[in-house]
């Protein structure tokens, strides 16, 4: 017989953390889809609607790269998840082949690791180069001050330089928002069915902080 008990898996400073991530995110898709491909106009003399979007795209993004910072540090720093050794490449390379199995129901089961299994963690690894990837290309397609600081087209010209010119600067940040998009829907996923094969409350964790988990009585 199997008694269930509620663990305590994700703190408040956490579950914050992550939502904000999440609404910086769909803003930045929802904006950056919009300057690239205007679907809606504006009226003459009316609310400029270009503008407003380039400035959400903008606030959003600053609020994404402080977020990574915050989380870096919190994966060093923090009393309650200090989570850095989750992410070692190597070791979670060599369980990707069990994991990925289990999640194109090639295999029943697949080991249990700790906070996250290996492709979460590689997720959330890669996801840190692609917001700078993405944050580099997009100081260098802006004109004006980041953080009101640097002018953008002097101090981030070195990155259209490298890639090729601006225009495949555009290209390469389009892409990486679409390989961001296509990640984060790979993440759904899997969280999905964890939480509908385990009924361990995995989505609703990430609202109350807590999860179940079976043990044997």
């Amino acid at each position: 017989m199997e008694r269930e008990e509620y663990i305590y898996r994700w703190n408040f400073t956490y579950r914050i953390h992550h939502w904000l991530i999440v609404l910086a995110a769909a803003v930045l898709a929802l904006t950056g889809f919009y300057i690239h491909w205007p679907f809606l106009r504006g009226t003459p003399g009316g609310i400029d609607l270009m503008g407003w979007m380039r400035f959400s795209h903008f606030v959003a993004g600053y609020a994404l790269i402080l977020g990574l910072v915050v989380r870096i540090y919190l994966a060093f720093m923090s009393t309650f998840c200090a989570d850095w050794r989750e992410f070692g490449i190597w070791r979670n390379l060599r369980n990707v082949p069990s994991t990925l199995g289990y999640y194109l129901f090639i295999k029943p089961t697949h080991e249990e690791h700790g906070r996250y299994n290996p492709l979460q963690a590689l997720t959330y690894l890669f996801w840190v180069f692609l917001i700078l990837f993405l944050a580099l290309t997009g100081f260098a397609l802006y004109r004006g001050k980041v953080f009101g600081i640097m002018p953008a087209p002097d101090s981030f010209q070195w990155v259209n330089t490298l890639l090729g010119g601006e225009s495949y600067t555009r290209i390469w940040h389009y892409l990486a928002t679409w390989l961001f998009l296509i990640t984060v829907a790979a993440h759904i996923y899997t969280a999905g069915l964890t939480a509908w094969v385990n009924r361990d409350h995995t989505f609703r964790s990430i609202l109350s902080g807590y999860k179940l988990k079976p043990r044997r009585a």
